[in-house]
Protein backbone atom coordinates (compact mmCIF):
# COMPACT_ATOMS: atom_id res chain seq x y z
CA UNK A 1 0.00 0.00 0.00
CA UNK A 2 2.75 2.50 0.70
CA UNK A 3 4.05 1.76 -2.43
CA UNK A 4 0.83 3.83 -4.07
CA UNK A 5 1.51 7.53 -4.72
CA UNK A 6 -2.15 8.75 -3.96
CA UNK A 7 -1.80 6.45 -0.08
CA UNK A 8 1.03 8.63 0.66
CA UNK A 9 0.03 11.66 -0.64
CA UNK A 10 -3.32 11.66 1.10
CA UNK A 11 -1.37 10.23 4.60
CA UNK A 12 0.95 13.23 4.22
CA UNK A 13 -1.67 15.58 4.09
CA UNK A 14 -3.80 13.94 6.40
CA UNK A 15 -0.92 13.68 8.83
CA UNK A 16 -0.14 17.55 8.53
CA UNK A 17 -3.91 18.21 9.09
CA UNK A 18 -4.25 15.99 12.19
CA UNK A 19 -1.17 18.06 13.79
CA UNK A 20 -3.78 21.03 13.73
CA UNK A 21 -6.51 19.21 14.82
CA UNK A 22 -5.28 17.97 18.09
CA UNK A 23 -3.37 20.93 18.83
CA UNK A 24 -6.90 22.54 18.58
CA UNK A 25 -8.72 19.79 20.74
CA UNK A 26 -6.06 19.78 23.69
CA UNK A 27 -6.31 24.17 23.45
CA UNK A 28 -10.20 24.34 23.23
CA UNK A 29 -10.46 22.13 25.86
CA UNK A 30 -8.11 23.65 28.34
CA UNK A 31 -8.90 27.28 27.04
CA UNK A 32 -12.85 27.15 28.19
CA UNK A 33 -11.88 25.53 31.54
CA UNK A 34 -9.71 28.02 31.90
CA UNK A 35 -12.21 30.72 31.35
CA UNK A 36 -14.49 30.11 32.85
CA UNK A 37 -14.00 27.22 35.76
CA UNK A 38 -16.69 25.65 34.35
CA UNK A 39 -16.71 21.29 33.74
CA UNK A 40 -19.99 21.60 31.50
CA UNK A 41 -18.71 24.45 29.62
CA UNK A 42 -15.99 22.54 28.91
CA UNK A 43 -17.91 19.53 28.45
CA UNK A 44 -20.08 21.47 25.86
CA UNK A 45 -17.08 22.50 23.91
CA UNK A 46 -16.54 18.89 22.69
CA UNK A 47 -20.53 18.46 22.40
CA UNK A 48 -20.11 21.54 19.43
CA UNK A 49 -17.87 20.15 17.75
CA UNK A 50 -19.88 16.95 17.12
CA UNK A 51 -23.58 18.57 16.68
CA UNK A 52 -23.39 19.40 13.57
CA UNK A 53 -22.73 16.21 12.21
CA UNK A 54 -26.42 15.12 13.04
CA UNK A 55 -27.92 17.64 10.60
CA UNK A 56 -24.60 17.74 8.38
CA UNK A 57 -22.90 13.80 8.12
CA UNK A 58 -25.30 12.66 5.22
CA UNK A 59 -25.03 15.44 3.49
CA UNK A 60 -20.94 15.53 3.65
CA UNK A 61 -21.31 11.84 2.34
CA UNK A 62 -22.85 12.85 -0.66
CA UNK A 63 -20.89 15.76 -1.40
CA UNK A 64 -17.96 13.56 -0.78
CA UNK A 65 -19.96 10.93 -3.43
CA UNK A 66 -20.64 13.66 -5.95
CA UNK A 67 -17.57 16.47 -6.16
CA UNK A 68 -13.48 15.39 -6.59
CA UNK A 69 -12.69 14.62 -2.81
CA UNK A 70 -9.29 16.00 -2.93
CA UNK A 71 -10.76 19.00 -4.00
CA UNK A 72 -13.56 18.82 -0.93
CA UNK A 73 -10.55 18.77 1.43
CA UNK A 74 -8.55 21.11 0.08
CA UNK A 75 -11.39 23.58 0.26
CA UNK A 76 -12.95 22.23 3.89
CA UNK A 77 -9.38 22.28 5.35
CA UNK A 78 -8.73 25.65 4.07
CA UNK A 79 -11.94 26.63 5.95
CA UNK A 80 -10.87 25.04 8.93
CA UNK A 81 -7.15 26.99 8.67
CA UNK A 82 -9.49 30.67 8.48
CA UNK A 83 -11.37 29.38 11.43
CA UNK A 84 -8.58 28.47 13.99
CA UNK A 85 -6.99 31.83 13.25
CA UNK A 86 -10.64 33.19 15.24
CA UNK A 87 -9.74 30.93 17.82
CA UNK A 88 -6.04 32.46 18.01
CA UNK A 89 -7.50 35.94 17.77
CA UNK A 90 -9.59 34.59 21.08
CA UNK A 91 -6.49 32.79 22.47
CA UNK A 92 -4.40 36.69 22.46
CA UNK A 93 -7.13 38.79 23.13
CA UNK A 94 -8.01 36.40 26.59
CA UNK A 95 -11.75 36.41 25.70
CA UNK A 96 -13.71 35.99 29.70
CA UNK A 97 -16.82 34.09 27.80
CA UNK A 98 -16.89 30.78 25.90
CA UNK A 99 -19.21 31.63 23.72
CA UNK A 100 -16.99 33.20 21.12
CA UNK A 101 -14.95 29.81 20.80
CA UNK A 102 -18.36 27.24 20.82
CA UNK A 103 -19.43 28.96 18.15
CA UNK A 104 -16.28 28.90 16.22
CA UNK A 105 -15.62 24.79 16.92
CA UNK A 106 -19.07 24.53 15.77
CA UNK A 107 -18.55 26.25 12.19
CA UNK A 108 -15.17 23.82 12.24
CA UNK A 109 -17.37 21.07 12.57
CA UNK A 110 -19.66 22.12 9.72
CA UNK A 111 -16.45 22.42 7.53
CA UNK A 112 -15.33 18.54 8.32
CA UNK A 113 -18.65 17.18 7.86
CA UNK A 114 -17.36 15.96 4.12
CA UNK A 115 -13.71 15.34 5.23
CA UNK A 116 -14.18 11.71 7.07
CA UNK A 117 -16.44 10.92 4.19
CA UNK A 118 -14.04 11.86 1.60
CA UNK A 119 -11.01 10.07 3.36
CA UNK A 120 -12.60 7.41 3.60
CA UNK A 121 -13.38 7.35 0.07
CA UNK A 122 -10.07 7.92 -1.56
CA UNK A 123 -9.17 4.74 0.63
CA UNK A 124 -11.19 2.96 -1.13
CA UNK A 125 -10.40 4.29 -4.36
CA UNK A 126 -6.74 3.59 -3.12
CA UNK A 127 -6.99 0.02 -1.72
CA UNK A 128 -10.02 -1.81 -4.23
CA UNK A 129 -12.18 -4.24 -2.18
CA UNK A 130 -9.61 -6.33 -0.72
CA UNK A 131 -7.03 -3.83 0.32
CA UNK A 132 -9.40 -1.52 1.55
CA UNK A 133 -9.25 -2.73 5.38
CA UNK A 134 -5.29 -2.39 5.50
CA UNK A 135 -5.48 0.81 4.02
CA UNK A 136 -8.02 2.26 6.94
CA UNK A 137 -5.50 0.32 9.25
CA UNK A 138 -2.68 1.77 8.10
CA UNK A 139 -4.20 5.21 7.59
CA UNK A 140 -5.39 5.43 10.96
CA UNK A 141 -2.28 4.27 12.75
CA UNK A 142 -0.23 7.16 11.29
CA UNK A 143 -2.95 9.36 12.10
CA UNK A 144 -2.95 8.50 15.52
CA UNK A 145 0.88 8.30 15.75
CA UNK A 146 0.78 12.07 14.99
CA UNK A 147 -2.17 12.57 17.36
CA UNK A 148 -0.20 11.38 20.54
CA UNK A 149 2.99 13.43 19.51
CA UNK A 150 0.65 16.53 18.56
CA UNK A 151 -1.11 16.40 22.20
CA UNK A 152 2.02 15.36 23.96
CA UNK A 153 3.84 19.08 22.41
CA UNK A 154 0.75 20.95 23.01
CA UNK A 155 0.40 20.33 26.68
CA UNK A 156 4.09 21.76 26.81
CA UNK A 157 3.79 24.67 24.71
CA UNK A 158 0.18 25.98 26.83
CA UNK A 159 2.04 26.03 29.93
CA UNK A 160 4.51 28.20 28.34
CA UNK A 161 3.04 30.16 25.46
CA UNK A 162 -0.74 30.09 26.12
CA UNK A 163 -3.90 28.97 23.72
CA UNK A 164 -3.27 32.19 21.54
CA UNK A 165 -0.04 30.84 19.77
CA UNK A 166 -0.99 27.26 19.85
CA UNK A 167 -4.03 28.03 17.72
CA UNK A 168 -2.17 30.16 14.98
CA UNK A 169 0.29 26.70 14.57
CA UNK A 170 -2.62 24.94 14.30
CA UNK A 171 -3.75 27.09 11.36
CA UNK A 172 -0.35 27.14 9.80
CA UNK A 173 -0.35 23.04 9.82
CA UNK A 174 -4.22 23.10 8.15
CA UNK A 175 -3.22 25.61 5.34
CA UNK A 176 -0.27 23.54 4.75
CA UNK A 177 -2.56 20.85 4.27
CA UNK A 178 -4.78 21.58 1.79
CA UNK A 179 -2.18 22.86 -0.28
CA UNK A 180 -1.21 19.29 -0.42
CA UNK A 181 -4.77 18.18 -0.81
CA UNK A 182 -4.91 20.10 -3.79
CA UNK A 183 -1.90 18.50 -5.54
CA UNK A 184 -3.41 15.10 -4.96
CA UNK A 185 -4.62 13.15 -8.22
CA UNK A 186 -6.89 9.61 -7.50
CA UNK A 187 -8.68 7.78 -9.71
CA UNK A 188 -12.27 7.05 -8.37
CA UNK A 189 -13.41 3.75 -8.90
CA UNK A 190 -16.88 3.28 -8.87
CA UNK A 191 -18.94 0.35 -10.34
CA UNK A 192 -22.30 1.61 -12.32
CA UNK A 193 -25.71 0.27 -11.12
CA UNK A 194 -28.75 1.71 -12.96
CA UNK A 195 -30.70 1.88 -9.56
CA UNK A 196 -28.21 4.27 -8.25
CA UNK A 197 -27.82 7.27 -11.52
CA UNK A 198 -27.14 10.31 -9.93
CA UNK A 199 -29.97 13.11 -9.00
CA UNK A 200 -30.42 16.09 -7.00
CA UNK A 201 -28.87 16.18 -3.78
CA UNK A 202 -32.06 15.39 -1.60
CA UNK A 203 -32.41 12.41 -3.85
CA UNK A 204 -28.88 11.24 -3.53
CA UNK A 205 -29.31 11.46 0.39
CA UNK A 206 -32.46 9.54 -0.22
CA UNK A 207 -31.40 6.92 -2.24
CA UNK A 208 -28.02 6.44 0.22
CA UNK A 209 -30.27 5.80 3.23
CA UNK A 210 -32.39 3.31 1.29
CA UNK A 211 -29.71 1.46 0.32
CA UNK A 212 -27.47 1.29 3.35
CA UNK A 213 -29.64 1.30 5.40
CA UNK A 214 -31.69 -2.27 3.32
CA UNK A 215 -28.56 -3.91 5.04
CA UNK A 216 -29.34 -5.32 8.51
CA UNK A 217 -25.10 -5.23 9.17
CA UNK A 218 -25.53 -1.32 8.64
CA UNK A 219 -28.05 -0.95 10.68
CA UNK A 220 -26.42 -2.79 13.83
CA UNK A 221 -23.38 -1.64 13.33
CA UNK A 222 -24.94 2.43 13.31
CA UNK A 223 -26.64 1.21 16.45
CA UNK A 224 -24.08 0.32 18.05
CA UNK A 225 -21.73 3.62 17.03
CA UNK A 226 -24.68 5.76 18.16
CA UNK A 227 -24.23 3.80 22.17
CA UNK A 228 -20.71 3.87 21.95
CA UNK A 229 -19.96 7.51 20.61
CA UNK A 230 -22.37 9.52 22.72
CA UNK A 231 -21.15 7.68 26.02
CA UNK A 232 -17.78 6.07 25.99
CA UNK A 233 -16.53 8.61 23.43
CA UNK A 234 -17.24 11.45 25.87
CA UNK A 235 -14.86 10.87 28.30
CA UNK A 236 -12.56 13.36 26.02
CA UNK A 237 -14.89 15.84 27.38
CA UNK A 238 -14.13 15.38 30.49
CA UNK A 239 -10.31 14.86 30.63
CA UNK A 240 -9.38 18.65 31.02
CA UNK A 241 -11.47 18.64 34.73
CA UNK A 242 -9.89 15.18 34.83
CA UNK A 243 -6.40 16.48 34.64
CA UNK A 244 -6.87 19.88 37.09
CA UNK A 245 -9.48 18.67 39.73
CA UNK A 246 -8.92 14.67 40.11
CA UNK A 247 -4.90 14.62 39.29
CA UNK A 248 -3.61 17.73 40.02
CA UNK A 249 -1.41 18.05 36.83
CA UNK A 250 -2.21 20.97 34.99
CA UNK A 251 -1.86 21.46 31.43
CA UNK A 252 1.34 19.57 30.82
CA UNK A 253 -0.38 17.06 32.86
CA UNK A 254 -3.39 17.08 30.11
CA UNK A 255 -1.04 16.51 27.36
CA UNK A 256 0.55 13.42 28.76
CA UNK A 257 -3.13 12.07 29.17
CA UNK A 258 -3.70 12.73 25.89
CA UNK A 259 -0.37 11.24 25.14
CA UNK A 260 -1.37 8.02 26.93
CA UNK A 261 -4.92 8.25 24.49
CA UNK A 262 -3.07 8.76 21.12
CA UNK A 263 -0.37 6.25 21.79
CA UNK A 264 -3.25 3.74 22.77
CA UNK A 265 -4.36 4.53 19.48
CA UNK A 266 -1.11 3.91 17.69
CA UNK A 267 -0.83 0.76 19.49
CA UNK A 268 -4.51 -0.80 18.75
CA UNK A 269 -4.50 -0.21 15.49
CA UNK A 270 -1.13 -1.91 14.73
CA UNK A 271 -2.64 -4.99 16.58
CA UNK A 272 -5.53 -4.03 14.47
CA UNK A 273 -3.53 -4.41 10.80
CA UNK A 274 -2.50 -8.05 11.82
CA UNK A 275 -6.14 -8.82 12.71
CA UNK A 276 -8.32 -7.03 10.41
CA UNK A 277 -8.10 -9.66 7.63
CA UNK A 278 -9.73 -12.29 9.56
CA UNK A 279 -13.02 -13.83 9.07
CA UNK A 280 -14.60 -12.71 12.84
CA UNK A 281 -14.46 -8.66 12.93
CA UNK A 282 -18.01 -8.78 14.15
CA UNK A 283 -16.71 -10.35 17.34
CA UNK A 284 -13.41 -8.73 17.62
CA UNK A 285 -15.92 -5.29 17.32
CA UNK A 286 -17.68 -7.23 20.54
CA UNK A 287 -14.61 -7.56 22.52
CA UNK A 288 -13.49 -4.01 21.61
CA UNK A 289 -16.39 -2.70 22.79
CA UNK A 290 -15.84 -4.84 26.24
CA UNK A 291 -12.74 -3.69 27.16
CA UNK A 292 -13.80 0.05 26.23
CA UNK A 293 -16.19 -0.17 29.21
CA UNK A 294 -14.12 -2.03 31.60
CA UNK A 295 -11.16 0.34 30.92
CA UNK A 296 -13.09 3.16 31.46
CA UNK A 297 -14.37 1.99 34.86
CA UNK A 298 -11.55 1.52 35.70
CA UNK A 299 -10.08 4.91 35.17
CA UNK A 300 -13.36 6.63 37.23
CA UNK A 301 -11.77 4.93 39.77
CA UNK A 302 -8.20 5.60 40.12
CA UNK A 303 -6.60 9.05 41.33
CA UNK A 304 -2.91 8.19 40.43
CA UNK A 305 -1.50 9.79 37.07
CA UNK A 306 0.55 7.54 36.14
CA UNK A 307 -2.17 4.33 36.65
CA UNK A 308 -4.55 7.51 34.56
CA UNK A 309 -2.43 7.19 32.12
CA UNK A 310 -2.16 3.60 31.53
CA UNK A 311 -5.55 2.95 31.58
CA UNK A 312 -5.93 5.41 29.27
CA UNK A 313 -3.31 3.80 26.66
CA UNK A 314 -6.11 1.05 26.49
CA UNK A 315 -8.86 3.40 26.53
CA UNK A 316 -7.16 4.96 23.05
CA UNK A 317 -6.52 1.59 21.61
CA UNK A 318 -10.18 0.29 22.26
CA UNK A 319 -11.74 3.61 20.69
CA UNK A 320 -9.25 3.66 17.11
CA UNK A 321 -10.01 -0.12 16.91
CA UNK A 322 -13.77 0.91 16.96
CA UNK A 323 -13.47 3.66 14.63
CA UNK A 324 -11.54 1.46 12.18
CA UNK A 325 -13.47 -1.69 12.60
CA UNK A 326 -16.73 0.74 12.06
CA UNK A 327 -15.05 2.22 8.95
CA UNK A 328 -14.05 -1.21 7.61
CA UNK A 329 -17.29 -2.92 8.44
CA UNK A 330 -19.69 -0.51 6.45
CA UNK A 331 -17.66 0.35 3.08
CA UNK A 332 -17.44 -3.35 3.05
CA UNK A 333 -20.99 -4.07 2.97
CA UNK A 334 -22.46 -1.39 0.78
CA UNK A 335 -21.42 -0.98 -3.42
CA UNK A 336 -19.09 1.07 -4.49
CA UNK A 337 -20.90 4.55 -5.37
CA UNK A 338 -22.35 4.98 -2.11
CA UNK A 339 -19.36 4.53 0.31
CA UNK A 340 -19.03 8.22 1.02
CA UNK A 341 -22.91 8.51 1.90
CA UNK A 342 -22.39 5.15 3.98
CA UNK A 343 -19.74 7.28 5.98
CA UNK A 344 -21.90 10.21 6.26
CA UNK A 345 -24.75 8.24 7.74
CA UNK A 346 -22.26 7.13 10.28
CA UNK A 347 -21.21 10.49 11.10
CA UNK A 348 -24.75 11.53 11.32
CA UNK A 349 -24.88 8.50 13.49
CA UNK A 350 -22.41 9.66 15.96
CA UNK A 351 -23.54 13.49 15.27
CA UNK A 352 -25.73 12.24 18.61
CA UNK A 353 -22.29 12.22 20.45
CA UNK A 354 -22.80 15.52 21.43
CA UNK A 355 -25.26 14.38 24.08
CA UNK A 356 -22.85 12.43 25.68
CA UNK A 357 -20.43 16.05 26.88
CA UNK A 358 -24.00 17.36 27.76
CA UNK A 359 -24.88 14.36 29.64
CA UNK A 360 -22.03 13.64 31.53
CA UNK A 361 -20.45 17.40 31.85
CA UNK A 362 -23.85 17.59 33.75
CA UNK A 363 -22.95 15.14 35.93
CA UNK A 364 -19.91 16.12 36.60
CA UNK A 365 -20.98 19.46 37.63
CA UNK A 366 -23.24 17.71 39.95
CA UNK A 367 -21.87 14.89 41.20
CA UNK A 368 -18.16 14.97 40.29
CA UNK A 369 -16.00 14.34 36.90
CA UNK A 370 -14.81 10.18 37.70
CA UNK A 371 -18.85 10.03 38.56
CA UNK A 372 -19.57 11.25 35.32
CA UNK A 373 -16.64 9.32 33.17
CA UNK A 374 -18.08 5.87 35.20
CA UNK A 375 -21.82 6.77 34.42
CA UNK A 376 -20.14 6.68 30.25
CA UNK A 377 -18.35 3.25 31.21
CA UNK A 378 -21.17 1.62 32.62
CA UNK A 379 -24.02 2.81 29.76
CA UNK A 380 -20.98 1.68 27.34
CA UNK A 381 -20.95 -2.19 29.37
CA UNK A 382 -24.80 -2.35 28.51
CA UNK A 383 -23.87 -1.81 25.15
CA UNK A 384 -20.98 -3.93 24.71
CA UNK A 385 -23.55 -6.48 26.51
CA UNK A 386 -26.19 -5.72 23.92
CA UNK A 387 -23.67 -6.69 21.43
CA UNK A 388 -22.69 -9.68 22.33
CA UNK A 389 -25.88 -11.24 22.46
CA UNK A 390 -26.98 -10.19 18.75
CA UNK A 391 -25.69 -13.13 16.15
CA UNK A 392 -26.11 -10.79 13.44
CA UNK A 393 -22.87 -8.43 14.89
CA UNK A 394 -20.94 -11.86 15.33
CA UNK A 395 -20.66 -13.00 12.26
CA UNK A 396 -19.89 -9.88 10.30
Amino acid sequence: MLREPAFRWLCTANYIDAIGTWLERLAVGWFVLDTTGSVFLTALSFAARSAPNMFLGSLGGVVADRFSRTRVLSTTTAAKALLMCALAACGFLRLHSAWPVLTIVALSSVARASEQPSVQGILGDIGRPSGLARATSLHSTGARTVGLLASLAGGVLLDVVGPGPVFLIAAVTSAIASLVYARMRVARRVTTTPSMARGSFAHDTAEGFRVALASPAVRVLLILAVAVEVFAFSYQSLMPSFADRVLHVGATGLGALTFGTGLGGVLGLLVLTRLIETQHRGRLMCGVTLTFALALLALASTEVFPVAVALLVVVGAMAAMFDALQWALLQSTVPDEIRGRVIGLWMTAIGFGWLGPVILGGIAEIAGTRSAIASGGAIALVAAAAALATPRLRRL
